[in-house]
């Protein structure tokens, strides 16, 4: 007996289900990683500032083969948005249970005051914002 169109449909929908789960799970380790090294990049250069050692984030982005303005990203990211805040915006999410992207997280932290981040992270979630729409909010918000 071959299954119905319902069962079809249930099946399809429990495997989108399992796949948009997946790549959210992959999407937050990534961040945590970003988060992580960039704690790390963050305190290396606090402790080279005085040690004329200012090509080291230059020299780790040639071996990783990425550019070095990511890395200094990765730093701010962790030097303004603290590891309990990041962890909570982890767990925010949209309708489909995706959560917010790392280009989100990098706008954010463009935020110093911690309730107006905390607010802007939830309408990311919550509504939706493309980061274009989050750039958006963020030029229009007074200073």
């Amino acid at each position: 007996m071959t299954p119905g169109p319902l069962h079809l449909e249930l099946r399809m929908g429990a495997i989108a289900s399992h796949i948009v789960q997946r790549l959210a799970d992959a999407a937050i380790d990534d961040m945590r990683a970003r988060y992580d090294f960039g704690r790390i990049l963050h305190e290396l250069r606090s402790e080279r500032r005085g040690a004329g050692q200012t090509g080291a984030v230059r020299i780790l982005a040639e071996r990783l083969g990425v550019d070095a303005s990511a890395l200094r990203r990765y730093a701010q990211v962790s030097a303004v948005i603290p590891e309990r805040e990041f962890d909570w915006m982890m767990r925010l999410g949209n309708e489909r249970g995706e959560p917010l992207t790392w280009s989100h997280i990098e706008l954010l932290a463009r935020v110093l005051d911690v309730e107006k981040r905390r607010q802007l992270a939830s309408a990311v979630a919550r509504e939706g914002l493309s980061v274009r729409a989050l750039l958006g909010r963020l030029r229009a918000a007074p200073r």
